[in-house]
């Protein structure tokens, strides 16, 4: 066995954009940098990837809360997680598929049913509103094109309101967006989300 000591593993590239150190985050950006460290307790490599414009990290931001983090939402933060999941499962988005796992983790406590959703969500044992709620985020990820007025009301059957109807339309909506950006620069999963609540 070597005593030699080993080089330093080389910190990973978060995104395959080579933009360089991006400029001092003005006030507001900071801020929402602040926030996301606080809740998850690192940066989300998605959020490091857009520095240098930070017009649309704030854009992000707010599309983000107004969609998935609104208070008088009519869809409990398990269905906005499980509609994230879904969606970023299908888009095969890495960091976001981590990232949603681990808050999916933390709110159901059970890192199996979380794997079986990312697998294949129609074998994870979902009540028949949470199968409806996938069923319809897996449409506006695949087909928009093709919903027509029965997927409301599939949604409807399995007791969702119309204000639930638009709030998991949002969220569907906002996480195709959020994954897109990050495949398309190639964003690298965090790996603290990979490990965490399991």
């Amino acid at each position: 066995m070597s005593n030699r000591p080993h080089p330093e593993t080389p910190t990973p590239a978060i995104s395959w954009l080579a933009l360089g150190t991006p400029p001092k985050a003005p006030a507001e950006v900071q801020a929402v940098l602040d926030r996301t460290k606080e809740k998850l307790g690192y940066i989300r490599n998605g959020q490091l990837a857009v520095l240098h414009r930070p017009n649309l990290v704030l854009g992000q931001d707010a599309l983000s809360r107004a969609a998935t983090q609104d208070p008088d939402s009519a869809l409990s933060r398990r269905e906005r997680e499980l509609i994230a999941l879904v969606v970023s499962s299908e888009n095969r988005c890495e960091a976001c598929v981590f990232g949603h796992a681990a808050a999916l983790r933390e709110i159901t406590g059970d890192p199996v049913l979380v794997d079986r959703l990312i697998v294949n969500y129609r074998h994870a044992g979902l009540s028949a509103r949470e199968r409806a709620l996938a069923d319809y985020a897996l449409k506006i990820t695949r087909r928009p094109g093709e919903i027509d007025p029965e997927d409301l009301d599939v949604l409807r059957q399995a007791g969702l309101t119309e204000f639930a109807i638009l709030d998991a339309a949002a969220v569907a909506a906002y996480f195709n967006f959020s994954n897109r950006i990050n495949s398309a620069i190639g964003v690298t999963p965090n790996p603290e989300a990979a490990s965490a609540h399991r």
